[in-house]
């Protein structure tokens, strides 16, 4: 025996969704049928508590953040319009072209259909929505708040999708200058400078030292170019693999608040998201507890982490959030101050929202102020590395000139 989802309606016109066991599809279309009902759709149910297997593949599953955003918002103005949260899947799911996300959406109506809660669906698929997500929905399958909580979600996700493409573009920049210098230099050093050495190697003029350094570099780096291309790709493997690791990742958060210029960026960003993300949370009624726990998971940096992770055991100690701030260099002390009036006023929620929007405003700056600060240095480095080697070539014409306008004279 099987287990199908069912959609109908009755003589009535009424509509109704459930599950019936049959031996195949045929068999319960007869039963529903010689009930009187009208089948909009019947199909077999996707084995949710099957095997180990089909459980680690759920929680493999990834989706693209903006699909993930356009399903919180139109599920959000479908459950507050009436729509029963099993039509509304389905109807988003129809409307959804990317294929592993529609089987997502396809595989939770069924659950839900089957008596599941929505929020236990969504945690099947870690890696689509976050523990935030799930928490929030939570939140408001308890209080009957599933539209508002939806729109708050989707509010969250989008301006934390905005806020890590404004990131990753300024961090992106720099890193894309400069291998955009170091390819120019390097096909000058192979295509160009070659045959500059061949010129001069028919002149018997000393070559000044900057030029045969020059020339030396560029005739080491054709000689051992596959030796290099080589070391260069084994050494980005191992870079890569040592990253994904967590000694490597603590490493990787600590250069990336502490490096020089972008250290500020990155602090800013980390604290921005985390401090939106535990406001979301004690606005929308989960507990501070939660949220701080949840805040990091969602931190982004080893170091911010290890931070809310601590306020948390604090807490379960009793002691206050403020309290504990002061003592993290890492939260600056304005911010501190300020959710200790929130703790006192007992406002915290409002209170860290306005700090999380604070904390936005601050990052744009931080991505402002390092992008013009940036793209001049870049330019006048670049200016400087291809202005050298230009230099060093031209620097034997000039000895040329000088031999010739002796011998002339």
């Amino acid at each position: 025996m099987a287990r199908f989802i069912y959609q109908v309606r009755d003589a009535k016109g009424g509509a109704a969704t459930g599950a019936v066991n049959a031996s195949s599809v045929d068999e319960a279309s007869r039963m529903l049928r010689g009930d009187g009902n009208i089948i909009i759709d019947v199909h077999e149910q996707v084995a949710v508590g099957g095997t180990a297997g089909r459980a680690k593949q759920r929680k493999r599953v990834r989706a693209k953040r903006d699909d993930v955003i356009f399903f919180a918002n139109q599920l959000a103005v479908m459950v507050e319009t009436g729509i029963s949260l099993p039509d509304a899947l389905d109807s988003i799911a129809e409307q959804t072209t990317e294929e592993r996300f529609r089987r997502v959406l396809t595989e939770m109506s069924d659950r839900v259909k089957g008596g599941t809660e929505f929020s236990t669906a969504l945690a099947e698929y870690p890696k689509v929505f976050n523990n935030l997500f799930v928490s929030l929905v939570k939140a408001s399958e308890a209080s009957g708040t599933m539209g508002k909580m939806l729109q708050r979600v989707a509010k969250y996700l989008y301006n934390e999708h905005q806020a890590r493409r404004r990131v990753k573009g300024a961090a992106a920049y720099p890193v894309g200058m400069l291998g955009f210098c170091v390819l120019v230099v390097t096909g000058m050093l192979i295509f160009i400078i070659p045959r500059f050495a061949k010129i001069y190697s028919t002149r018997s003029v000393a070559l000044p030292l900057p030029t045969r350094m020059l020339m030396g570099f560029s005739s080491g780096l054709i000689s051992y170019l596959p030796y290099i291309l080589v070391s260069v790709f084994g050494l980005g493997v191992g870079l890569y693999l040592f990253f994904r690791r967590p000694q490597g990742q603590v490493l990787l958060d600590k250069a990336r608040i502490e490096v020089p210029l972008l250290g500020k960026m990155f602090r800013r960003a980390s604290l921005a998201r985390s401090l939106r993300t535990l406001a979301t949370m004690v606005s929308s009624g989960v507990g501070l507890l939660e949220g701080l726990e949840i805040t990091a998971r969602v931190a982004g940096n080893a170091f911010y982490r290890r931070i809310w992770l601590e306020l948390a055991q604090g807490l379960r100690e009793g002691s206050p959030l403020s309290d504990q701030m002061y003592a993290f260099d890492l939260i600056p002390r304005s911010i501190s101050q300020m959710i200790a009036a929130g703790e006192r006023t007992g406002k915290l929620g409002p209170v860290l929202d306005r700090v999380a929007t604070f904390c936005e405003e601050d990052m744009d700056v931080a991505i402002r102020t390092v992008t013009s600060f940036i793209e001049p240095v870049m330019i006048v480095m670049m200016g400087a590395i291809v202005g050298g080697i230009a230099l060093a070539m031209l620097l034997p014409v000039f000895s040329i000139s000088k031999v010739v306008s002796k011998g002339g004279g």
